[in-house]
C-alpha cells in the first residue's frame, strides 16, 4: 500500500467531518478533488474506506484503522513543526478555542490579548457556542472551556475557576413586586434559560424546602444577555453567572437581590484531547489561562 501524504490529508479531513463537501470547504479545494484523492487512496489500499447508510457517510473497518493512523501521523508532524520553530525561539500554529458564549465574549476576548501579543506566531480562532464536547471529539476545535463536567474517553480536563451566580433585578422591579425573601419570587415573573425553570437549580437547591418559591410565570430567554437586558427593562427577575453582570451591578442598573444567600456554584474546566496535550502551543495557552487569577478574570 503506497501512502500519499496529500491523499492521507484529504482522507483524514473527510474521516473527521464525514462529509466530502465539508472537507472540501476546510481544505480549500473542490469536492471533485476530494473525491478523486479518496478514490486513489482506496485504490492503493485495495479496500473501501467509506460506506454509505441512510444517506450518511461512515468509516469502514479499514477506514477506522487508517483514521487512527492519520491521527498519529499528523499529530507527530505538528509536534515536529513546533520543535523546529522552538529551536528558532518561535511558537507557531493555530488553536481553535471553543467556549460557552457568555464566557467567551465577555472574558476570553478581553484577557487573551496578553497571550496573543506574547505569542505572535500562534493564531487563535474562537468558537462560542453551547454543546462543546461533540466539536472537541470530532476535532472541530482543539481546546474547550466549559462549565459542564464532561467524561469521555480520550480527553483530559483542568480546573479553571469557580462560577458564582447571582439573582438580578432592577430597583424598580424589586420595589414594585416587594421582593424581600426567596418566597416572594412565587408571585414574580421569572426569567429563565428554559421554560421549566431548571436554569434556576443552583438557586433553588441552595434553599431549605420551606424557603423554596414555586415559579408560576416563567419567561424563556435562550441567551444570558437576553436575561440581563430583560432584567434591566424590569420584565422579570433573572439568574445569571455573576461575572456577566459586574458592570451592571457596579452601575446599579441591576441589583443583587439576595446578597446574603450563599448559592451553589459551578466550575469551569479546560478540556483537550489527551493525544494533543503534548503540543507546545496548547501547553502555552493552558498555562496562561490557569495562571490568570480568578479575581482578575472577574474584575472588569
Amino acid at each position: 500500500m503506497g501512502l500519499n501524504l496529500y491523499q492521507l490529508k484529504t482522507f483524514f479531513m473527510v474521516s473527521r467531518t464525514l462529509s466530502f463537501t465539508e472537507a472540501s470547504r476546510k481544505l480549500f479545494i473542490t469536492q471533485s478533488a476530494v473525491s478523486h484523492a479518496v478514490k486513489n487512496l482506496e485504490k492503493s489500499a485495495g479496500e473501501k474506506l467509506f460506506s454509505r447508510a441512510a444517506n450518511k457517510l461512515h468509516l469502514t473497518g479499514t477506514g477506522q484503522l487508517l483514521h487512527k493512523t492519520c491521527e498519529t501521523i499528523f499529530y507527530e508532524l505538528e509536534k515536529t513543526e513546533e520543535l523546529i520553530a522552538k529551536s528558532k525561539n518561535k511558537n507557531i500554529g493555530t488553536i481553535r478555542l471553543g467556549s460557552t458564549v457568555e464566557f467567551g465574549t465577555t472574558i476570553l476576548v478581553k484577557y487573551l490579548k496578553g497571550f496573543i501579543k506574547k505569542n505572535p506566531g500562534i493564531h487563535i480562532d474562537f468558537r462560542f457556542k453551547n454543546g462543546l464536547l461533540k466539536p472537541l471529539l470530532n476535532d472541530e476545535v482543539d481546546i474547550i472551556i466549559d462549565c459542564r463536567d464532561h467524561k469521555a474517553e480520550g480527553i483530559e480536563k483542568k480546573p479553571l475557576f469557580r462560577e458564582e451566580y447571582v439573582v438580578i433585578a432592577s430597583k424598580e422591579f424589586i420595589s414594585k413586586n416587594r421582593v424581600r425573601t426567596p418566597l416572594d419570587l412565587s408571585a414574580c415573573d421569572i426569567l429563565s434559560f428554559d421554560k421549566a425553570g431548571a436554569w434556576w437549580g443552583n438557586f433553588l437547591n441552595a434553599l431549605p424546602d420551606n424557603a423554596k418559591p414555586e415559579f408560576k410565570t416563567i419567561t424563556e430567554l435562550t441567551h444570558i444577555r437576553g436575561i440581563i437586558n430583560a432584567s434591566i427593562e424590569s420584565l422579570g427577575i433573572g439568574f445569571v453567572p455573576k461575572y456577566c453582570v459586574l458592570k451592571e451591578l457596579r452601575a446599579k442598573t441591576l441589583l443583587n437581590v439576595f446578597p446574603q444567600l450563599k448559592l451553589l456554584e459551578d466550575y469551569f474546566y479546560i478540556y483537550q484531547k489527551t493525544k494533543r496535550a503534548g503540543l507546545e502551543r496548547h501547553r502555552s495557552l493552558i498555562e496562561y489561562l490557569t495562571n490568570l487569577k480568578t479575581d482578575k478574570l472577574l474584575r472588569f
